[in-house]
């Protein structure tokens, strides 16, 4: 009961914190952004929408769009702004924060140059687009690590590759899966090999498909672009739109997904490597401590996304290093821990950080609250009447005496897991942290390039 009513009161407190962050980061100036545009498309009016993107308007119509993305450099993080035509091409770009080696930027710069009068359907990645710079190869990869991500944000804005709504390979391989999880979990008839045969199925072609082929694990980051109030359109973002749906839909009578014990992409990769060290009977010690500190960096990461319209950011799962190799040295840090300890316990990261699991216990507690209110929650049988039974004298639990190896192997675990959880805290501080630092004066102007084809009265 102590448990329940400590979740409700989290619940309710995040769920105010999210509502003022909410509230504050639509208020939050950027001032860095708006020059930039003004230079690149000027008298025009400057529309800036929830995630961040600005939207450039003259007489009405959208001549363009802006937006700004951090990466690490060798030194320290780098912001990048883009302004891109309606048809996708890259019109200007500059540093809008440079805190890498001050000596690299005259030549790093140069990549900006490079960078307009592409598309930003471009992989624009160093040794395939752009040149990396001689003796500044990490700064050059921070300058495109930070192209990308703000060409990311502006890709479904530009009319390239938008059309009408059609199913694609992830979305059917997407169904097929949930459907073939949904009739294990639920057929009663199945029996307990079947059952874990399906599952395995299931999540081995989870893992080759949504994992390793397309890379579309159910990530933090696209509910909470949506509780930002940026919906982006359904035929370029259809897949998320029907995970998130199956997601919220497809749960038993306990409240319980699919996704996470028979779905999760990352959640097999951490089982296989379980099968070496039979992790599969071993659970990591301390859940409740867990829990609560999953639930912690669930709060925190929500709110700092949602006041600095960045969901991404606040995205720090692991899933994508694993995938794509794409991550700060801090992820790859976690990534390294879980895959060592998923030999010895079972899935580490799923009881030590997943912010999924977090919502998914959040999304249960309301659902049971919304039955209960409905009249359709459990019932429990009513209490023996006093005096209809013998009263029964309770006796001390007699302690056995556990395995010192096992304690030790406890402890070391929760030690990594706290590890871990501390890693997360400095991945948030690290992406953040270059949002609240502030301009640095005359960086925009110095570095501003733009298409050499393209006027700036465009």
């Amino acid at each position: 009961m102590r448990a329940r009513r400590a979740g409700f009161v989290l619940l309710a407190f995040a769920l105010g914190l999210w509502g003022v962050a909410g509230i504050a980061g639509g208020r939050r100036p950027e001032p860095d952004l708006l020059p930039f545009l003004k230079r690149a498309w000027p008298m025009a009016s400057y529309d800036r929408r929830a995630d961040g993107v600005v939207v450039v308007r003259r007489q009405g119509e959208a001549i363009g769009y802006g937006a700004s993305a951090s990466a690490a450099g060798y030194g320290g993080p780098i912001t990048v702004a883009l302004a891109v035509t309606p048809a996708g091409a890259i019109h200007a770009a500059a540093f809008l924060e440079y805190r890498d080696t001050p000596g690299l930027r005259p030549s790093v710069q140069g990549l900006l140059g490079e960078i307009v009068g592409r598309s930003v359907r471009d992989p624009l990645a160093v040794d395939d687009d752009l040149d990396a710079i001689t003796g500044a190869t990490q700064s050059s990869l921070g300058v495109a690590a930070a192209t990308r991500g703000a060409a990311e944000r502006l890709a479904e804005r530009a009319a390239v590759g938008q059309g009408s709504l059609a199913l694609g390979a992830p979305e059917g391989v997407l169904l097929l899966l949930f459907a073939l999880a949904l009739y294990g979990r639920h057929n009663r008839k199945l029996a307990t090999r079947s059952r874990r045969s399906l599952r395995w199925l299931a999540l081995v072609g989870s893992f080759a498909t949504l994992g390793w082929l397309w890379n579309r694990p159910y990530v933090l980051a696209f509910p909470l672009r949506l509780a930002a109030g940026d919906w982006p359109a359904l035929s370029s973002y259809l897949y998320w739109y029907l995970l998130l749906a199956l997601l919220l839909l497809g749960f038993d009578r306990t409240g319980r997904g699919p996704w996470c014990p028979w779905l999760c992409p990352f959640g097999a990769a951490q089982d296989v490597v379980g099968l070496v060290g039979g992790a599969r009977r071993r659970r990591p010690a301390a859940p409740r401590l867990f829990r609560w500190l999953k639930r912690l960096l669930l709060v925190a990461a929500v709110a700092l996304g949602l006041y600095y319209r960045s969901p991404g950011a606040a995205s720090y799962e692991v899933f994508a290093t694993l995938f794509r190799g794409e991550g700060s040295s801090l992820q790859v840090a976690i990534l390294v821990f879980v895959g060592a300890s998923a030999l010895f316990v079972a899935r580490p990261f799923c009881h030590w950080l997943c912010p999924v699991d977090g919502l998914e216990r959040g999304l249960r507690f309301l659902r049971a609250r919304g039955l209960h209110a409905l009249g359709r929650g459990r019932r429990t049988a009513p209490a023996p009447r006093s005096g209809s039974l013998l009263p029964v004298v309770a006796s001390r639990p007699v302690r056995v005496p556990r395995d010192p190896l096992r304690v030790l192997r406890d402890r070391v675990f929760v030690g990594v897991g706290l590890l871990c959880a501390a890693l997360v805290v400095a991945h948030l501080a690290s992406a953040f942290g270059a949002m609240s630092r502030g301009s640095q004066s005359g960086l925009m102007s110095e570095s501003f390039a733009v298409a050499p084809n393209d006027v700036a009265t465009r």
